[in-house]
Parts: structure tokens; C-alpha cells; sequence
């Protein structure tokens, strides 16, 4: 009876949820997906519509949390989302990038330096940059354990050293100023919360390209502290169990400081996108284009592309098939 009772329930609370008004909500850190076509991944719009979905995600991860002491984990057995010490959470496809890549680390640096030829080939100026994992610069409050951090340490350094070998000349480094960030304010380059680096270090990606473009542009520029906020992380988001923690705003006052005016194409993802108030100020004239989706520098003086390093590590920025 009970068996039949709770196989009676799966089946038709999300239904009657919905006749009471509950509607699917957003989760995985993207938006619902629309309809597809007749002959589309119904059961992936299936899935995600389903009323009472973001409930039962949450559950799973409190009864995870409770019983085994991780967040659950989906697919290769890597989690979403890593927790580590004193609430701090990790993106988790950091590890499923490294421990299955898709190409190797060879190949990878090999289209990175066509991908630069190719643009001064067409009579551009390049600029090329690495977005540092989390899991790479503020990595002390990882869990002493966790799957797959063995090929994740060994892969990271295979990538970095060959990175440094390799001597691009439009590479910009970010990795060295954003761990100095981290030593000489004593506070964490990256959000607890979330995957991404907080607007302190975003302001240091900004100011690093503007110094490689040209040194001049460092005059007249101020970052302002403008207080606290509290904030959910779209780690928390993505465990399907929103965590909130305050965080430290910044402004960048640039009033009457030179700006670079080449027209310059900026190619990059999240990164990127989440630092647009730190970086447009150095410009005069820059396009924002993602690094996923179709780019063109035609028209552009000046190209730079920034790619997260978990996309390297794995090989699977799209980007590394433009070269």
C-alpha cells in the first residue's frame, strides 16, 4: 500500500502542483529552455518544467549533505558544484574539464598561437588572456578530498607550464596579479558563493589589459570602495540551494582619464561580461562579444579574447577551433 502511495504521489504531485499554481522555476544557472521542435529533446523541457523540481533538487541536496557530507553528484559521478570549507563552494566543472578533456594540452596551446596569427595576419592588433579557475587561485578552502582531484592538479599544471612555455607574445597574464590581490589585501580574489571573481579582482582584469595595451591609461584611475550587499552566488543557484554571503562593492572612477581609441573587439564569457563596469572605462570605442556564440573582428583595430582556464584545460573553447 505504501509503495503504491508514494509511486501514486511521484506521479501526480508535480500535476496536481501545477492546478494549484506552482510553476517550474529557474535553476542550473540558465534560464528555462522554450518549447522544441516536434523533433527536439522533449524530456530535457520535460525535466525542467516540472513543477516542484526546484523543491525536490533541494531536498536531494540537504539528505547528500546530511548523509555523506558532499553535494550530490550527476553524470561521471563529479559533482555540480564542490563544498569546501567554511561555505565556500566550487564550480565543478572545473574537475569534469580536466579529468576528461577533450583534447590535449599541446593541441590546445597550438590553436591558441594560430588563432593569434591569424588575427595579425588580418592586420590586427591581439591581445590574448586567461580567466584563472577558482579552483586555481583561491583554492585553500577546497575539501581534503573530493573526486577527480588528482587529474585535476596534474592536468592544471600540465596546462600552465606548458602556458609559460610557450612565450605567446600577445599573452597577458592574470594569474600572478590576481594571487598578489590576494596577498596584499588579505581577502579572496573569487566570491565565496559563486564562481566568479569578486569586482576588486575584476578591476585588476581591466587594469591589466589596459597596462598591456598601453601604460598611460593607469593615470587618473581610482577604484572606489562603495560598501556591502548581500548577494546569492550562482554556485548556490546551481546546487539548487541559493546560499547568500555579503560582499564588498567597488566602483571605477576614471573621470577625465585618456582612453584607448582603437576600435577594440573584447571576445570573452562570463568573466568578461561580469567585468564590462571595470573594463569600458578604458575604452573609447569596444564591442563585447561572447566567446560561444559567432564573433567577427572585420572591422576592429584591436582583438582581445579572454578564455576561462577550465574551457583550456578541457580543450573545449570554441574559440580554439577559429585558428
Amino acid at each position: 500500500m505504501r509503495t503504491r502511495l508514494a509511486a501514486l504521489l511521484f506521479f501526480f504531485l508535480p500535476a496536481i502542483a501545477f492546478t494549484v499554481g506552482a510553476r517550474a522555476v529557474e535553476m542550473e544557472n540558465k534560464p528555462l529552455p522554450p518549447v522544441p521542435a516536434l523533433d527536439g529533446d522533449w524530456n530535457a523541457w520535460a525535466t525542467a518544467h516540472l513543477p516542484l523540481r526546484d523543491h525536490a533538487v533541494r531536498a536531494n541536496v540537504f539528505v547528500t549533505e546530511t548523509l555523506f557530507g558532499h553535494a550530490p553528484a550527476y553524470g561521471f559521478g563529479y559533482p555540480k558544484v564542490i563544498e569546501g570549507e567554511a561555505g565556500w563552494l566550487y564550480f565543478g566543472d572545473d574537475v569534469t574539464e580536466a579529468c576528461r578533456p577533450g583534447r590535449p594540452i599541446g593541441e590546445t596551446i597550438d590553436a591558441l598561437r594560430r588563432l593569434g596569427e591569424r588575427v595579425e595576419a588580418a592586420g590586427k592588433r591581439f591581445v590574448f588572456t586567461v580567466a584563472p579557475d577558482k579552483t586555481t587561485v583561491s583554492p585553500q578552502w577546497l575539501p581534503s578530498r573530493f573526486p577527480g582531484q588528482d587529474c585535476l592538479r596534474k592536468r592544471k599544471e600540465e596546462f600552465w607550464a606548458a602556458l609559460r612555455q610557450a612565450g605567446l607574445p600577445w599573452y597577458v597574464d592574470l594569474r600572478a596579479p590576481l594571487e598578489r590581490l590576494q596577498r596584499t589585501t588579505g581577502r579572496p580574489a573569487y566570491w565565496r558563493t559563486d564562481s566568479h571573481w569578486t569586482d576588486h579582482a575584476a578591476a585588476t582584469y581591466a587594469a591589466e589589459l589596459a597596462r598591456a595595451l598601453d601604460p598611460a591609461l593607469a593615470a587618473g584611475t581610482r577604484l572606489d570602495f562603495t560598501g556591502r550587499q548581500p548577494r546569492n552566488g550562482d554556485l548556490g543557484v546551481l546546487l539548487g540551494a541559493p546560499r547568500e554571503e555579503t560582499i564588498d562593492r567597488y566602483r571605477l572612477d576614471r573621470t577625465g582619464a585618456a582612453r584607448y581609441e582603437p576600435k577594440t573587439v573584447l571576445i570573452g564569457d562570463s568573466f568578461t561580461r561580469n567585468s564590462m563596469p571595470w573594463l569600458t572605462p578604458y575604452f573609447a570605442n569596444l564591442t563585447y562579444q561572447r566567446n560561444d556564440g559567432p564573433v567577427t573582428w572585420a572591422d576592429a583595430d584591436t582583438v582581445i579574447v579572454e578564455i576561462v582556464e577550465r574551457h583550456l584545460v578541457g580543450g573545449s573553447s570554441p574559440m580554439l577551433g577559429l585558428g
